[in-house]
């Protein structure tokens, strides 16, 4: 089957693309902006603490809060332990399990609501450990306080 392709639908295609991509860019720097304080959290755990450099340096804190507050993808602030909906009625505990395949299979399970728009990151098993910690340790009460 020969498609005629109109040029005015190529430049539609291409303006839609370049709104949608700066929309997830300006979105994702304002909540950069918004989550700076968050990631000065003062934490018991050297790991935990290694995992916030990581989370920094990786760009996490562009799409999850630390903080509670909505962001691009679902707040990592008491995330550890909790259920969340994955669509067509399926819901998952956020434990190590589903951390690692959401680093490693980003698009595996999406919580529902949240864009699937998380990169794949190639992190050596120590990062991950780090980054997993420092989820944890959001768990506990003086996250909130210590900064």
């Amino acid at each position: 089957m020969n498609l005629i392709h109109h040029p005015k639908r190529y430049l539609l295609d291409i303006l839609v693309g370049v709104v949608l991509t700066s929309m997830l860019l300006s979105g994702s720097v304002y909540i950069y902006r918004l989550n700076s304080d968050a990631r000065d959290l003062q934490l018991d755990s050297a790991l935990a603490m290694q995992g916030q450099q990581y989370s920094n340096n990786e760009g996490c804190v562009a799409c999850h809060t630390v903080d509670g507050s909505p962001g691009v993808g679902p707040t990592w602030l008491h995330m550890w332990g909790r259920s969340e909906n994955i669509g067509h009625g399926r819901t998952i505990v956020v434990d190590e399990a589903y951390i690692r395949e959401s680093l490693q299979q980003p698009g595996a399970k999406v919580v529902e609501n949240y864009p699937n728009v998380m990169p794949h990151y190639f992190l050596e098993e120590p990062e991950i450990n780090a980054l997993i910690s420092y989820i944890k340790a959001l768990d506990q009460p003086q996250a909130q306080t210590a900064r």
